[in-house]
Parts: C-alpha cells; structure tokens; sequence
C-alpha cells in the first residue's frame, strides 16, 4: 500500500511538467486510464511497469517506490540556503517571516493530501508587504488554497521562495518540517 502511495505522489509531482495527462501518458508508455489509477493511488503495477514508469519519468524505479524524490533534509537545505542567501535582512527578521511560512504549510497540507496539484505564487495584499499562497489547480484554472500572512517586504525574496518551493516540488509537510527543524538551528 506504501508503495502505491509512493508511486502516486511522485507521478504527481513529475505530471506538472508536462501540457496533459494524455501527453504525460504517452511519455510513460501507459494508456490513460492506466495513469489515472496510477495518480488516484488505486494501481497495482508489476515490476515490469515500475520500470517502464521509472525509464519515462527518468529515475530509477527504487526512487519511484521509495517517494524519495525529496525530502525533509532537501527542503532544510533549501530553506536554510534560501535564507542565508536571499536576503541580508531576512535573516535578522527571519522568525517572524518564517512562522507565517509554517502557517502557509500547515494550512496547504489539506490540498496536498486529497491530491490537488499544487504551486505556491506570491501576492501583495498592501505595498511592500508580500505573502505567499498555495494554489490548488482546478477545472476553472488556479485558485488560492492558502495564503500566508505578510511573509517579506522585499518582492525578490517572495518570488524567488515561491519558484524555489514550487521548481522542487516540495510538499508542505516536508516544507513545515524543514522550517521547524531550521527555527530550532537558530
């Protein structure tokens, strides 16, 4: 059942960057259907596809099965090198940013969870104070899941954690645990 789960989060994750599921299907080698039990959790698959899914997705099948395409030591890192890196500022201040972030986190894992795919974008609801939201992409196109509150005054830092967040593929839960874990480093 673990393995299901596994094979499912990734072939979500690795679906975003391709136009449809047809073409995402056409990649892997599987017929559509076959792909919609797949992402939906409810496949079985054989070693054989294992294999065909992990050649089309361009990984081995070890990584498909294990889900371990990221992780909460990947998500520290990143987090940890995009606030040391990002801004000079960010870091004096960062508890208070960082915290609004654990709450975007926390709030989004329910979207992540039921299989909604997911970005994270970036909003100004005022001048020069910026958060970031999770969007959940639905038949009517983009919407906010959740929204954190004021997470930078500085435009380049939100955009580049949400590209960052989203480029990585990262789940919230990962993301919430990295954050936890960098609070306490400091």
């Amino acid at each position: 059942m673990e393995i299901q789960k596994n094979i499912s989060a990734t072939m979500k994750r690795k679906l975003k960057e391709y136009g449809s599921q047809e073409e995402f299907a056409q990649v892997l080698g599987v017929g559509e259907t076959t792909l919609q039990h797949l992402l939906a959790g409810r496949g079985n698959p054989n070693a054989d596809t294992i294999e065909l899914l992990a050649k089309g997705m361009k990984m081995t099948p070890a990584e498909l099965v294990s889900g371990e395409t990221f992780s909460a030591g990947r998500a520290f890192d990143i987090i940890s090198g995009m606030v040391e890196s990002l801004h000079p500022m960010f870091q004096e201040t960062g508890a208070f940013h960082l915290e609004a972030l654990r709450q975007l986190f926390r709030r989004s894992e329910e979207c992540y969870a039921r299989g909604a795919y997911w970005k994270y974008a970036v909003a100004e609801p005022r001048p020069f104070a910026y958060t970031l939201q999770a969007m959940e992409r639905t038949g009517k196109g983009w919407v906010v899941c959740a929204e954190s509150e004021v997470f930078t005054d500085d435009h380049r830092v939100a955009e580049a954690a949400a590209e960052l967040f989203t480029r990585n593929s990262l789940s919230p839960v990962h993301l919430e645990d990295a954050l936890e874990d960098y609070m306490n480093s400091l």
